[in-house]
């Protein structure tokens, strides 16, 4: 019988087939608690049972319960697990309150791990710091790191259902957070590639007087990244895991006609590529820059609503200049805006003209830079956006356009962030690696949406 949530007792026979009773669970329910039986160790065994989660049922959400109490309306998993009530870990905790810190992307097994090992040393709290703001942006797909609000809730959650230790959280952006600045603190919880910080926390305190941090290392649980073959397992792979993804549900929208989705990205993202790949596949590709020159046309009605906007660019056959146009708006967000207010509506009668002609059983990808600053997106159903990095942005504009870097600079900083894009966005696809790495994305988003319109 399928359920949201089961439990399961973990007993010295039952660990020794964990990956089948794992399987077994995740066909059954969303969530496992697992009760560890006092006859084994209880922080290795936990540190063993996320590591086979990782390996075998990765979406299984798995909770090792710190605690005696299961939540409430959690079903055994198999008969003999009824008894589990009865069951305490037996916890001798040696602080009174500990610290930690991360990005807490995308709560995943590791980080179970890290909030568990805060847990059974601390007999009143753990403080944790979450990191936001200069923190997060030389993370790999930093863009789509969960909002801080996001994340601190989800760590809430998680310390509170599977323990009775209070958790204390604080946004960070700094290296430091509270651990600096609270003296009743008694340890600190790092990883192996966070211990350094651990001793700069130490170091920090000691300049200030405050008394020194016993610090507490564990390792990190290995898992496959199957997108670019990586190891370790970490917020950055499942962030790649979710690249062509639907992030969210699509819009609600009645089918009037074809199924629509905005296909945008900034400049050098790698937009065309994809718009090329889709076409190749089938589908149809409206490119709004083609469709937009057309509405240029002499004598259209957005050239003379442009001459009484920027007499200066139009002459006297009714033909815009449009070189003239872009240095008198390109440096000014007023004037720009003031342009787009213009353009963008004759563009859009324009893509609805196209429309009409399609099929109404058919996909069209609406192609647009500037879909999302155009607010496009609640008329669509759905968006996806094409980013990379902004230094590879960078690099590819300053290639491609023989500009120097400050100009490139200028002109990428003309734009929305990847961040805003991806803040409205139903699928996204990132363009930082080889060409082939892309195509994967793009061909798992198409099958992906096939399944979903079904």
């Amino acid at each position: 019988q399928s359920m949201n949530a089961a439990s399961v007792v973990l007993s010295a026979r039952c660990l020794a087939r964990l990956p089948e009773v794992l399987r077994q669970a995740a066909t059954r329910c969303n969530r496992l608690y697992v009760a560890v039986h006092p006859e084994l160790p209880l922080q290795s065994t936990l540190d063993s049972i996320y590591a086979r989660a990782s390996e075998h049922t990765p979406l299984l959400d798995v909770r090792v319960l710190l605690k005696s109490a299961l939540p409430r309306g959690v079903s055994p998993l198999r008969a003999e697990d009824g008894s589990m009530a009865s069951l305490r870990p037996a916890i001798d905790p040696p602080y009174k309150r500990v610290v930690l810190g991360g990005t807490f992307d995308r709560l995943h097994n590791g980080h179970k791990v890290l909030l568990s090992r805060a847990v059974l040393i601390s007999r009143d709290a753990i403080v944790c710091g979450v990191t936001d703001g200069e923190m997060i942006i030389k993370k790999t797909l930093w863009e789509m790191i969960e909002p801080v609000e996001r994340r601190m809730n989800a760590v809430e959650e998680f310390v509170r259902d599977v323990s009775e230790i209070s958790c204390e959280l604080y946004p960070i952006t700094d290296p430091f957070g509270p651990s600096i600045t609270m003296d009743d603190l008694d340890a600190i919880v790092v990883s192996d590639e966070t211990y350094k910080g651990g001793l700069a926390v130490n170091s920090k305190r000691a300049e200030r007087g405050m008394s020194q941090l016993v610090i507490e290392k564990i390792g990190l649980i290995e898992a496959d990244d199957s997108l670019l073959k990586e190891t370790k397992l970490s917020s950055s792979s499942r962030r790649k895991e979710s690249l062509g993804t639907l992030l969210r549900p699509v819009n609600d929208l009645p089918r009037l006609g074809p199924y629509t989705i905005g296909l945008t990205g900034g400049i050098a993202s790698g937009k065309t590529k994809v718009a090329e790949d889709l076409r190749s596949m089938g589908y149809t590709v409206l490119d709004c820059d083609k469709i937009a020159h057309g509405t240029y046309a002499a004598g259209s009605d957005l050239v003379k609503q442009i001459a009484l906007a920027f007499p200066s660019v139009v002459n006297e056959k009714e033909e815009v200049d449009r070189k003239a146009l872009g240095n008198i708006v390109f440096n000014d967000t007023a004037k720009r805006l003031q342009l787009n207010g213009l353009v963008w509506p004759a563009v859009l009668k324009a893509v609805q003209k196209e429309m009409d002609k399609i099929p109404s059983d058919r996909v069209v990808f609406i192609e647009a830079a500037a879909l999302v600053e155009a607010g496009w997106p609640k008329n669509l159903h759905e968006t996806w956006t094409i980013f990379c990095a902004r230094a590879e942005e960078l690099r590819r504009v300053q290639q491609r356009d023989k500009l120097n870097e400050q100009q490139a600079e200028a002109r990428v900083s003309s734009q929305i962030s990847n961040k805003e894009r991806l803040a409205v966005s139903h699928v996204a696809i990132c363009s930082d690696w080889a060409r082939e790495v892309t195509q994967e994305q793009v061909k798992k988003a198409v099958e992906l949406l096939e399944k979903r319109r079904k």
